[in-house]
């Protein structure tokens, strides 16, 4: 993909500098981009204006036993580039996202945001999601739990 440079470019904006969260580098790059890609219901969305992206969005669907075995579907990763926002790009991916999600026939989409991110939480809201649960997480692989951080 030539715009995987871009994509990388997007999630380090994501990161807003945390350097855990900072995107894979190197070779590292395009394996886990190859394997993103090769899940069959994993969908990395990417939004695009004059062939140029400006965001992206990654929308997995779990299979589920309850509610009468309906898939679920969880939205990560969402951003759009610092320069574009306000301007629908956001509405557009995450109103692909539940569409396919509703295609798949899922019955809920979930996703989780940090707490200090509050313009974001008003443009979830505005689409219909709601805060209705508690979210708990918990760090695994490198040593650091949630406490360590900053806003978890």
């Amino acid at each position: 993909m030539h715009d995987l440079d871009t994509v990388v470019t997007l999630a380090r904006q994501l990161a807003e500098g945390r350097h855990d969260a900072m995107p894979a580098d190197g070779p590292d790059v395009l394996a886990r981009f190859t394997e993103i890609c090769s899940q069959p219901n994993r969908s990395l969305l990417v939004a695009a204006v004059a062939e140029n992206v400006l965001g992206m969005a990654d929308l997995v669907v779990v299979a589920n036993l309850t509610h009468g075995g309906r898939p679920w579907a969880i939205v990560e990763n969402v951003i759009v580039d610092e320069n574009c926002r306000n301007g629908g790009i956001g509405r557009a991916l995450m109103g692909e996202a539940l569409a396919r999600a509703e295609r798949a026939g899922c019955y809920k989409v979930q996703l989780l945001s940090r707490k200090n991110r509050s313009g974001a939480h008003a443009f979830y809201a505005r689409l219909g999601f709601e805060a209705s649960a508690e979210g708990f997480r918990r760090y695994l692989g490198d040593g650091t739990d949630e406490k360590s951080r900053p806003n978890g």
